[in-house]
């Protein structure tokens, strides 16, 4: 074959592999730049986007072994160089990984995405000054690159520059409006700046300025201004509703059941029961999943895999090529579901890093030998999904929730009938919550709950240590304002304490079966997964690779607080927890010591925590610096909403309740 054609058959068998790449077909992309190397071994540009793969699937090592092959091949590789600082930044080697990014930009000085990641990197070094100068850079050479106003918006949130930050996010929302990290970046400052604008005395809507009519009129408008109003989550009933109107019509997501192979028969009985559970901190949700899994009467997919499946665009991604289709795209977007080893990332909360969910779930070592992997046959699922399917005339989110359960339990072989849905939502966000409230009308919420002070310590204990502030002030923020939220209005909910299920898991599983309407069975008393032995969460300290966890064990309730909060941040914790913490025992009222201590803690919420200026600390911040950071704002505003509600009531009116355990 004359080289010239050799040449063009090569460029384009890459072609196809990159046109795979770009949709999202990994394994097919993939296997083609395989066999390029089989030919060839040294073929820079396989090399490359081999390593670009694996770099996607959290395959750092591997991807920098790729990807500096190619570049020993071809140095002067503008695009090599920059994924290789892509894979060096995931490892923390945020030093190298500036490097690289500088020397992309020797070999391409007018590389937009090179200097936003060189912008990136420079942030997680604190080095804001750069971070700016980069970002400004790419935005100079192409002004409508959306993700670089974001996070532009994120150095000037960080620096408490709020005004700037929020004309950044607006510009991101003007480029790309439906851009889900900007919308939740922008919450986060146009409630910093309200904060900041309410302390001055000045009128708290300088976030609106600038938003078109058009904008303001978006379902993520509607959804931005809920999430402002829950800091009073007693008033924010009327901003729930609204928002709820603004999402997408739920006609325009049905999709017709048309061509049918055969006309439709009854159609089949589903599950008639749905139960979401939420997290509270690290409160045994995972346990509580694990106890279900087995049980005659209830569906259940494995881990937090479909938290997601509510989430904005998920819908529209899976329904795209119509009914037929939608089996086979829900396995692409869902793929964890059917291989528990995939790389692939699940729709979840936004920035949060989901590859390799279900080896970091526990999920690939299951079974009495943990040797284990969960896996579904993804072509009997989608075959059995289509068959559900066919006897409906159209289907929508809510009933294909149904469906995705249904088949699962068939391919599984089950016997039992299953009428009730546990679905582990976990953390959605806003419109994924508020989504599945008015896609589920009937269905009921539960809520695991534990000591507050050290569910909080255990939940924020990973970004205290990584000093990440964003991630630390979240899951402060999250599990004050979890107690009392809007949904627990809307639906029948209830709080299930780990305590309970530790030292009185008898009594508390047979009430709780109760509450879902469901038989007591032995398997509530085994971990399992699938139906297979899991092991336990190895994210916690409790884990071990040596023997399985005991489900009703007592270390995690009995460990000791003070490795984050110091005592005076317990206290100020403990007086914001203090109606939720008497209305599930975990202390006795004394409401004269309370309004006392609440008085005590109002002047401490205008300083730093102890465990924020341990923060400052590390990374040698004056603590009046880190005051003025847009994120110490967001955390404080907080702080002082809950206060005032106390202030106020002396109580969270509409505080959810414990479940009620009955011995018999």
């Amino acid at each position: 074959m004359p080289e010239q054609q050799q040449s063009l058959t090569l460029k384009q068998t890459i072609s196809l592999a990159v046109q795979h790449h770009k949709a999202g077909r990994l394994p097919q992309a993939e296997s083609i730049y395989q066999q390029i190397l089989q030919v060839d071994p040294d073929q820079p540009f396989a090399l490359h986007l081999l390593g670009a793969i694996a770099h996607q699937t959290g395959r750092n090592d591997i991807a920098i072994d790729l990807i500096t092959k190619a570049l020993a091949i071809k140095p002067d590789f503008a695009d090599a160089r920059n994924n290789l600082g892509l894979a060096l930044q995931d490892l923390g080697r945020l030093d190298e990984a500036v490097a690289s990014y500088h020397k992309a930009l020797v070999a391409k000085p007018y590389y937009a995405e090179a200097h936003y990641n060189l912008g990136n990197s420079l942030k997680e070094l604190g080095k804001p000054d750069g971070a700016i100068a980069s970002y400004r850079k790419a935005l100079a050479i192409n002004p409508d690159f959306a993700d670089a106003h974001n996070n532009l918006g994120n150095v000037f949130l960080e620096l408490g520059k709020l005004d700037e930050a929020v004309a950044s996010y607006q510009k991101a929302l003007a480029i790309r409006p439906g851009s889900a990290k900007a919308w939740n970046n922008f919450r986060l400052a146009a409630k910093a700046l309200s904060f900041s604008e309410a302390q001055k005395g000045q009128k708290e809507n300088g976030y609106k300025k600038g938003l078109s009519d058009a904008v303001r009129a978006t379902a993520d408008f509607a959804v931005l201004e809920y999430y402002l109003a829950k800091f009073r989550p007693h008033e924010a009933d009327k901003a729930a509703q609204k928002a709820l109107a603004a999402l997408p019509p739920k006609v325009d997501e049905e999709l017709l059941i048309d061509g049918r192979d055969h006309e439709p028969a009854t159609p089949p009985a589903l599950a008639d029961k749905l139960i979401g559970m939420l997290h509270f901190g690290r409160s045994g949700t995972g346990l509580l999943h694990s106890l279900l899994d087995s049980h005659p009467e209830v569906s259940t997919l494995p881990s937090i895999y479909l938290r997601g499946f509510f989430n904005a665009g998920v819908w529209n991604k899976i329904s795209a090529d119509g009914w037929r289709r939608l089996p086979e795209r829900f396995a692409d977007e869902f793929a964890v579901l059917f291989d528990a080893n995939s790389p692939r990332s699940t729709p979840g909360i936004v920035g949060e890093n989901s590859s390799l969910l279900g080896s970091k779930e526990g999920m690939t070592t299951v079974g009495e030998g943990r040797n284990e992997s969960l896996s579904l046959d993804r072509d009997q699922f989608c075959a059995e999904a289509l068959r559900l399917m066919e006897n409906f005339t159209n289907v929508d989110p809510a009933l294909f929730l149904l469906v995705v359960h249904a088949a699962f339990e068939k391919v599984l072989g089950t016997k039992t009938k299953k009428h009730t849905v546990f679905y582990h939502i976990h953390n959605p966000n806003d419109f994924s919550k508020l989504n599945f409230l008015r896609y589920a009308p009937d269905a009921r919420l539960l809520m695991m709950v534990r000591e507050p002070i050290q569910s909080c310590e255990a939940f924020v204990g990973k970004s205290f240590l990584e000093n990440n502030y964003d991630e630390f002030n979240q899951a402060i923020l999250s599990m004050l304002f979890a107690i009392d939220q809007v949904a627990f209005r809307m639906r029948d909910s209830v709080g299930v304490r780990l305590e309970d299920l530790k030292t009185k898991p008898e009594a508390t599983l047979h009430s709780l079966c109760t509450w879902m309407d469901i038989k007591d069975s032995p398997t509530l008393y085994q971990m399992t997964a699938q139906g297979k032995k899991w092991w336990g969460d190895p994210s916690s300290p409790d884990y071990d690779t040596n023997k399985a966890m005991d489900p009703f064990d007592r270390a995690s309730i009995q460990r000791s607080v003070g490795s984050v909060f110091s005592e005076q941040d317990q206290f100020v914790l403990g007086t914001l927890f203090y109606p939720f913490s008497v209305r599930f025992g975990y202390r006795e009222p004394d409401p004269a010591a309370f309004e006392k201590d609440l008085k005590e803690i109002r002047p401490l919420l205008d300083e730093l925590l102890d465990c924020e200026k341990m923060m400052a600390e590390k990374v040698q911040i004056d603590p009046d610096q880190f005051k003025r950071s847009g994120n110490w704002l967001l955390l404080h505003a907080g702080l002082m909403d809950r206060w005032d509600v106390l202030n106020e009531f002396k109580d969270y009116p509409h505080l959810l309740s414990p479940l009620r355990i009955t011995v018999d």
